[in-house]
């Protein structure tokens, strides 16, 4: 047994020890390469969309990460290294990173299932796994499976060496200031286990994304900030881009930022402009079929599938999705979005069904088919305080609203008769845009402004449809709501190159599977002669004079837009439609 002052002295000296540890670690150590090479790192594993960490791995140097850097030549090598190196180092002990359903389906037959694990995660076998445009560039393990994809918390691909030291520099940045000693009273606080002498440990966060799956942002509280630092800024905004969290389930966040008051005013004014009957202003329809009029969703809508600023959009939002570089096929084009007075959609899924498998187009995103996964709103005018016209999440309720504080709908109703709210805007009572008003009223909606851009998301990480996604418009009470809308596919969407036919369905029945090429014609009659000096253009790249009697022929698709100008004057504009051959006159 210890007595009295031996226990006191060696508390006291666990404390001075404890201070020495602090004080030689405050020092600058001198190295012959520079203190970079003194870091250890340890990566704390995340599973694509989950805030918690599934593992942390034991200590790596700088000489390792500078050799796996230097090793990768391209993307594809890089994340089949990075995985690799993530399993070998994984303390195993702790780890979770790996799909205990999943294990038994896979082709791994090695015996060993401490290294096991994160490769099951990251191949989910062939009946789970989406193929991608660049499947088969894909390089597989040391295990042959096929590797994960490596992100930031913030959805930047790590796709060189080049980021990946650039992530642990910001890392080193962060942790600088943080202490291993958090009492030094007590010696059982001071983390010294992890840390050799003249060595700084740093943590990096990776989240880990299965092959042939997309990157999916993991929101942990409502209010949390996403900040998008590799996002450029905006000229006209000079802003940061980031997110804000609305609600963890569903995941809906708030876009800040993202878009400029100019760009709202070009889409809207193209949509107005718009004459080709496929992409102008008409009443929506809905489902997996084109012109399948809802009575239920009483809107206005169009398409901007190749206008310049749909473009730049397009590929704006692709980047903050997580994409490192923008594949077309991937999304349905920029919907553009009129609801006038009273106008609504119904609660409603963005994923799309096939019930009755009438399409040969693999809607099963959970196995190795595609579907929308994620939707970006822009919200393009601002509405007076309480016109209506919210994106309204009829499964989630208010966060500022406590339980027993909660309205239900029917209570709703009567309080909106009681008010005559909807009567004064036309709604009749029982209605279905009476009870949507309702609704709106008390579940989760977000209200829309000029400038003002969400996204949500219609899957789970793991491709199953999120049931709680389910929204709608909101019925306008007093003005007029412009919006526009992106739905991103987690595969090619139908129509495309590489979009999945479902496992039923011969391929070699199908004539193509990609988009379809079309041929047209561009004639200048001559009888204006203001057209003299015409000249022809695919959007805002130059195709040639379109002199009088001289016409210019193009391959070209369905939704392109070609533009005839004179001077610097957009004079005509044709969009292409399904015809196999067409041609277009002045």
């Amino acid at each position: 047994m210890m007595t009295k002052l031996q226990r006191q002295s060696m508390r006291f000296l666990s404390t001075i020890c404890c201070l020495f540890l602090i004080a030689i670690k405050s020092f600058p150590v001198a190295a012959a390469d520079g203190d970079d090479n003194n870091t250890v790192v340890s990566f704390v594993i995340h599973l694509n969309g989950q805030p918690d960490p599934c593992g942390t791995t034991r200590l790596v140097t700088q000489e390792q990460i500078d050799k796996w850097s230097s090793t990768a030549q391209n993307k594809y090598e890089l994340e089949t290294i990075l995985t690799d190196e993530m399993v070998s180092v994984l303390n195993t002990e702790t780890s979770s990173c790996h799909d205990e359903d999943l294990e038994e389906q896979t082709n791994n037959n090695n015996d060993d299932d401490d290294e096991r694990s994160l490769y099951t995660f990251c191949d989910r076998g062939p009946e789970l796994t989406p193929i991608l445009l660049d499947h088969k560039q894909l390089i597989k393990t040391q295990h042959q499976t096929l590797p994960c994809r490596w992100y930031t918390r913030e959805g930047l691909r790590i796709t060189s060496g080049e980021q990946l030291q650039a992530l642990l520099e910001t890392a080193k940045n962060r942790s600088s200031s943080t202490s291993s000693c958090s009492n030094p009273q007590d010696a059982s606080d001071c983390d010294t286990s992890t840390q050799a002498e003249g060595t700084a440990t740093t943590e990096v966060h990776l989240y880990a994304v299965p092959a042939g799956r997309v990157f999916m942002f993991a929101p942990a509280y409502v209010g949390e900030i996403f900040q998008l630092d590799h996002l450029k800024l905006l000229p006209d905004v000079n802003k940061p881009i980031y997110l804000k969290v609305l609600s963890t389930n569903p995941r809906v966040f708030d876009i800040l930022n993202v878009f400029t008051p100019e760009e709202a005013d070009a889409v809207v004014q193209r949509a107005l402009n718009e004459t080709s009957p496929t992409h102008r202003i008409k009443r929506s329809t809905t489902g997996t079929t084109e012109n399948a009029v809802f009575t239920k969703r009483t809107s206005e809508n169009g398409f901007d599938t190749h206008g310049t600023v749909a473009l730049a959009l397009k590929q704006r939002i692709f980047e903050l999705l997580g994409y490192d570089e923008y594949w077309d096929g991937h999304d349905d084009g920029l919907q553009v979005l009129r609801y006038n007075l009273t106008q609504a959609y119904i609660q409603h899924d963005d994923y799309l069904t096939d019930p009755g498998k009438k399409d040969t187009f693999d809607y099963e995103s959970a196995k190795k088919g595609g579907n929308r996964y994620a939707t970006v709103l822009l919200y393009m005018t601002d509405l007076p305080d309480g016109a209506g016209g919210e994106t309204v999440f009829s499964e989630a309720w208010p966060n500022d609203v406590l339980p027993h504080h909660r309205t239900h709908l029917k209570t709703a109703i009567k309080e909106l008769r009681k008010n005559g709210d909807t009567q004064l805007a036309g709604i009749t009572e029982g209605s279905w845009e009476e009870e949507m008003v309702a609704l709106c009223r008390t579940r989760l909606a977000i209200k829309p402004h000029a400038g003002r851009a969400v996204l949500f998301y219609s899957q789970h990480p793991n491709g199953e449809m999120d049931r709680n996604a389910k929204h709608g418009g909101c019925p306008v009470l007093n003005g007029t709501k412009w919006a526009a809308n992106l739905w991103v596919w987690n595969t090619p969407r139908k129509g495309y190159k590489g979009a999945p036919i479902r496992d039923d369905v011969d391929p070699a029945t199908l004539s193509d599977n990609g988009p379809k090429q079309l041929f047209a014609t561009f004639v200048n009659t001559g009888k204006d002669p203001a057209m003299a000096n015409a000249e022809l253009y695919y959007e805002s790249q130059k195709w040639g004079p379109l002199h009088p009697d001289k016409p210019l022929s193009a391959n070209t698709y369905e939704g392109h837009r070609w533009n005839v100008r004179v001077g610097d004057e957009v004079v005509t504009s044709w969009v292409i439609g399904n015809e196999q051959k067409q041609q277009f006159v002045i």
